[in-house]
């Protein structure tokens, strides 16, 4: 008998990517106001993975609108690119060996314990808790490693981890 997983909360974009930034980086991202010219120029030079703003302590989640959710107890952000279910692709989320994973190396972010997700085209300061997740995480910098994963038949998410640097 299948497990059942508990009930996830998932945001979507409309078309863009997800920023991920410490919480209090947040109030000054200026989204559609202009700060979303930086994601558009990234993305039109072939910037398609997870990659970070010069010297704004983000990091912007590739180039696609996936719906997204964190495993928190995980450290992982699950972009889900297609199940069959939502149950399929968390409860294979929540068990894969992150271990047998080839990860890209990604961008490090400086932490002060919480990071958001949030559509990058919103402006911080419009951020609510309807349109974005906030979670814990390390103190310190963490970098963001991603990888594409088949998780099951007919189930593949994009997954980013987020690795505490000593």
């Amino acid at each position: 008998m299948a497990r059942k997983t508990e009930e996830r909360r998932w945001l979507e974009t409309d078309g863009g990517p997800f920023l991920l930034a410490p919480v209090s980086v947040l109030p000054s991202w200026t989204g559609y106001e202009g700060d979303y010219d930086l994601v558009i120029d990234a993305t039109d030079s072939g910037q398609s993975e997870c990659y970070a703003i010069p010297g704004r302590n983000v990091a912007i989640l590739g180039d696609e609108s996936l719906r997204t959710t964190v495993l928190e107890s995980r450290s992982l952000i699950v972009q889900w690119i297609y199940s069959n279910s939502e149950d399929d692709i968390l409860e294979n989320s929540s068990e894969i060996d992150l271990d047998s994973i080839v990860w890209r190396e990604g961008p490090v972010l400086e932490s002060d314990g919480s990071l958001a997700l949030v559509d990058s085209a919103t402006p911080g300061t419009e951020a609510t808790e309807e349109n974005m997740l906030v979670f814990e995480c390390e103190t310190g910098k963490v970098r963001v490693d991603s990888a594409e994963v088949p998780l099951a038949p007919h189930c593949a998410a994009k997954l980013h981890r987020l690795v505490p640097m000593k």
